[in-house]
């Protein structure tokens, strides 16, 4: 595991199960989750705004925070017990370029052309919510569950 993340582990494993933030599988081994922060971060451009659906537990936007703090990262998530958390974590780990959104994505009043998620859904459900905010062409990066990591580019 790359050493970067190393803040963000120890908060997901000291919040991780009093906030429900992710599967017991996850706050155990956040290894396979963290090597998808690797893919995800090849496929953004220097620079690029990154919206990241349903953040939850900070998963993938606050290790790509970490990896890559040249992008400027909104973190949205609904719940606000998850939010909150997500707004401490970036404070404690000084991810200035990292803002967080309270809300519904469906409510965001911004547009965004890169668009990450994880267990949001299927892909089809993620591109319905995030279509109507979308500054074309539009790169969204998910995974939901076991499958492989998916991306699309649409122009």
């Amino acid at each position: 595991m790359n050493p970067v993340y190393a803040p963000y582990v120890e908060l997901l494993r000291k919040y991780g199960r009093v906030l429900d933030l992710a599967s017991k599988g996850v706050l155990e081994d956040p290894s396979r989750q963290l090597a998808d922060v690797e893919a995800y971060a090849e496929v953004i451009p220097e620079g690029a705004e990154v919206l990241d659906v349903g953040s939850g537990g900070g998963l993938p936007g606050l290790p790509l925070a970490l990896l890559r703090p040249d992008l400027h990262l909104t973190l949205c998530e609904i719940r606000s017990k998850r939010a909150a958390f997500l707004e401490i974590a970036a404070l404690r780990m000084g991810l200035t370029w990292v803002r967080v959104y309270n809300g519904d994505v469906r409510s965001w009043n911004e547009r965004t052309a890169f668009v990450t998620a994880q267990a949001v859904g299927s892909f089809e459900e993620l591109y319905r919510m995030v279509s109507p905010i979308a500054r074309y062409p539009l790169t969204m990066i998910s995974r939901r569950g076991e499958s492989e990591l998916t991306h699309l580019n649409e122009a």
